[in-house]
């Protein structure tokens, strides 16, 4: 658990090396501009490199955008070739993603994100991930959220389900 934590931290350090402009732009990224955008899990490994005790937390970084079914990046792996760490920062790092405003869109509600992740289950996502993730929203509920600092309270509608 202290390699996912160390990697849920750091992630996205690779970010560092591109231009805030564009890591802040509101409008659609040019192929450009995404591409420099797909080197981050890349640059964070770089980053990370010469510290030997962070290797675990290295290979989570440079897979967290790596897809299931091997279309993500930087290297297209796909399944069990992805180290189950890096498959669980993925779901997390979506869930948060699609829980927060970003320049370009407004966040989505719980329910949505909900979804989104079910519906990305055994493409984008490890099946089972999502499917213990959501389980373990169910079990715990809002207050989970609260406490590892989402600050917001669900609505009647966006209850935990």
């Amino acid at each position: 658990l202290e390699i996912l934590e160390h990697a849920a931290i750091l992630h996205d350090i690779g970010k560092i090396g591109i231009d805030s402009i564009i890591l802040n732009k509101e409008d659609k990224l040019t192929s450009t501009e995404y591409s420099l955008v797909k080197a981050h899990p890349l640059i964070g490994e770089e980053i990370l490199g010469p510290v030997d005790e962070l290797d675990d937390v290295r290979t989570t970084i440079m897979q967290h955008h790596e897809r299931y079914d091997g279309r993500g990046y930087p290297y297209g792996l796909a399944g069990e070739e992805l180290f189950l760490k890096a498959r669980i920062l993925s779901v997390i790092d979506t869930f948060d993603a699609m829980l927060t405003d970003r320049p370009y869109r407004k966040a989505f509600p719980y329910p949505r994100v909900l979804e989104e992740l079910r519906l990305n289950a055994g493409t984008q996502f490890d099946p089972f991930v999502v499917d213990s993730f959501i389980e373990m929203l169910q079990i715990k509920g809002e207050q989970f959220l609260v406490d590892v600092g989402y600050g917001f309270t669900f609505s009647h509608d966006n209850s935990v389900n």
